[in-house]
């Protein structure tokens, strides 16, 4: 998800306020063969004078971390290019007002693969007396769409998972400089092996070797595209006993079967 971005152009100390708020975040078109698909979203002005923006759009794709990463529109071979347009590019809306924008997919009957783009909406800051504490955002909102057409295969699999071990700093220490303490982490490898876009969760079970369920750890909602690596890290509970156990990841991502792993852990 991308809620907002702001990108700061000039110093100062001015607080950010947006007045433009869009109805989604996200839009999943299905093209047809036949004729053009149309889908919409709405830019709402909550502020109390019209305000002006302009709409732009950019390929993107996601770290193993999910971090989202942008680039020129067109330079990713999953960009939806030529096959979709925007109207309108700009925007003025009164104070209090609503306007859609429309987003068309062209006919589509070759599409063997699914095509995403992000459609950004930059609110245009009003013009202001410039002061030498004067402090300029631009914000913007992003819209992220997905042309999915039909028949496309659901399929993801858990492709590694492993221990490690990481420093965490003590909340309880006498030294000045803080004393650190151990805890072990669970990597979880979760590979979208299918054709569409997924928004998977779950949980790890920390079992006893008597398969008896120690602890569960929930893996929280998280998207992959197609064809991408997730990595998911999992703090082990500090509460958990000494002892040998087994850590069984268990993502459930919307197919016939659940995505599962498991490895051995030694918690000291």
């Amino acid at each position: 998800m991308l809620p907002l971005s702001c990108v700061l152009i000039a110093a100062a100390v001015s607080p950010l306020r947006a007045q433009l708020t869009v109805s989604q975040l996200e839009l999943t078109i299905t093209p047809s063969a036949t004729g053009r698909v149309i889908a919409s979203f709405d830019v709402r002005n909550a502020g109390k004078i019209a305000a002006q923006a302009i709409l732009t759009r950019e390929d993107w794709d996601r770290a193993e971390n999910g971090e989202n990463r942008f680039a020129a529109s067109g330079s990713k071979g999953t960009s939806c290019g030529a096959l979709v347009s925007v109207f309108p590019m700009s925007l003025r809306i009164e104070a209090g007002a609503t306007q859609s924008v429309r987003v068309a997919v062209e006919s589509a009957q070759n599409l063997s693969k699914e095509c995403w783009d992000i459609i950004f909406v930059e609110e245009q800051q009003q013009k202001s007396a410039a002061t030498r504490s004067a402090l300029q955002y631009i914000l913007r909102t992003g819209v992220k769409l997905y042309v999915v057409p039909n028949g496309l295969k659901r399929d993801a699999a858990i492709t590694g998972m492993s221990v490690e071990t990481v420093s965490r700093r003590s909340a309880k220490t006498t030294s000045p400089a803080g004393a650190s303490a151990a805890k072990q982490r669970i990597a979880v490898l979760f590979t979208d092996e299918g054709q569409l876009h997924l928004a998977a969760k779950g949980r790890v079970e920390i079992r006893r070797l008597d398969n008896s369920l120690a602890a569960t750890i929930p893996v929280a909602e998280f998207p992959t595209l197609p064809g991408a690596l997730r990595r998911l890290e999992l703090d082990v509970p500090i509460s958990l006993a000494a002892g040998s156990y087994v850590a069984l990841a268990l993502i459930d991502f919307g197919g016939t079967e659940i995505a599962a792993g498991q490895l051995e852990l030694t918690v000291p």
